[in-house]
């Protein structure tokens, strides 16, 4: 079948939703399908080619990211660009990746074209647009596809029925983990003190860094020698820089290729996740637990989205409550003074990953596409 894939942000640019797109669109193709990509930033890839699939990028590059503006203008080209398409040559799937606004646009598309649009929302509703009028946004999606239960029940809660909802997560390769350089590895952690503590995710508001960078603070002060790694860039970088200014020992790496993230995460003792939620900025089933979970890290994350839904208290990890860099440093403690609790973990998690491989995940969405067809 032929797929439209409408993502405002593509690889290179660091996020889970990024690599959500990039990855499913190249396991799509393993599976027979021909793929095209609407994409509104970013796209710069060594390893996306023509041979892959087909990237059309917006143009007006020039708009902030993040912005309303960027955001609207590139459903509106994304629209405009698949409908043109189709009249050459058309798609059997359009397959959207938001929420309220794209869900608009893409239902007004699907509607036109008479092709089943999907919609796969990656992070936590806006709770302002969690209102029973809004339900009518999605009135024109044929299935919407959520990585966690949380956002499927705030869905089902403004009246969007529950037959058009289905709960997948994202998915990782396993065998990049197996085949990381253990060279490499090794000589990160000769390079670096320890205990190692790593995070990754868009500098944004809601993924919490600033508590990380307290907790972090106050846990020089029984553990001198810690090291913390942040990967990822994004509009709160300069703010983190200062606040971490005269804390010895962390690390802003920026974006990294997906390789040497897997390196570092291997290289590191524990995963921390300090997100909070946020109105218009919730976390969603964190493709970066994932990765963690499969590098064998115990995973420390906040209570919100759906972390819980990866992260089970005590098994491998612990869950705290989120805006608390007192507990989260605790919490850190904890795993990194006890060794046998650390082996555990990381024990557990190698086992708990081994259902989120992409090629199963992708066979599931396969059979979403195949009910509308």
């Amino acid at each position: 079948m032929r797929i439209a894939r409408i993502i405002e942000y593509f690889p290179s640019h660091v996020g889970g939703m990024e690599r959500h797109g990039l990855i499913l669109s190249k396991e799509q193709i393993k599976l027979g399908h021909e793929v095209e990509v609407f994409i509104g930033y970013d796209g710069d890839l060594k390893d996306a080619t023509k041979s892959d699939f087909r990237i059309y990028k917006a143009p007006f590059q020039f708009l902030p990211p993040y912005s309303k503006a960027r955001r609207l203008w590139f459903n509106l080209w994304a629209c405009r660009k698949v409908n043109k398409n189709h009249q050459k040559n058309p798609y059997n799937i359009i397959h959207l990746h938001g929420d309220f606004i794209e869900a608009y646009f893409g239902g007004r598309l699907s509607k036109k074209l008479k092709v089943p649009a999907v919609i796969t929302i990656h992070a936590g509703l806006n709770k302002r647009l969690l209102k029973l009028k809004n339900a009518k946004f999605f009135k024109n999606i044929s299935r919407i596809i959520c990585v966690s239960n949380e956002i499927a029940e705030d869905l089902e809660s403004i009246g969007v029925k529950g037959e058009k909802i289905e709960i997948i997560t994202s998915g990782i390769y396993l065998n990049e983990f197996d085949n990381a350089d253990e060279n490499a590895i090794v000589k990160l952690r000769n390079r670096y003190s320890k205990p190692i503590i790593i995070s990754i995710g868009v500098l944004r508001i809601n993924k919490g860094f600033t508590y990380l960078i307290e907790a972090f603070r106050q846990i020089k002060e029984k553990v001198d020698s810690a090291t913390l790694f942040i990967i990822g860039d994004g509009p709160e970088k300069n703010n983190l820089k200062k606040q971490a200014a005269g804390v010895y020992n962390i690390y802003f790496l920026g974006q990294r290729e997906h390789d040497k993230i897997v390196e570092y995460l291997k290289a590191a003792d524990v995963f921390i996740l300090a997100s909070i939620s946020t109105p218009n900025d919730r976390e969603g089933t964190p493709t970066s637990i994932m990765e963690a979970m499969a590098s064998g890290l115990p995973v420390i994350a906040t209570k919100v989205g759906g972390n819980s839904y990866l992260v089970k208290e005590g098994r491998n990890g612990f869950l705290v409550e989120s805006k608390n860099a007192q507990i989260l440093s605790e919490s850190i403690i904890t795993i990194i003074n006890n060794s046998n609790l650390r082996e555990q973990m990381a024990k557990n998690n190698l086992e708990d990953i081994k259902q989120k491989d992409w090629p199963v995940v992708a066979l599931q969405i396969e059979e979403v596409y195949k009910k509308l067809l």
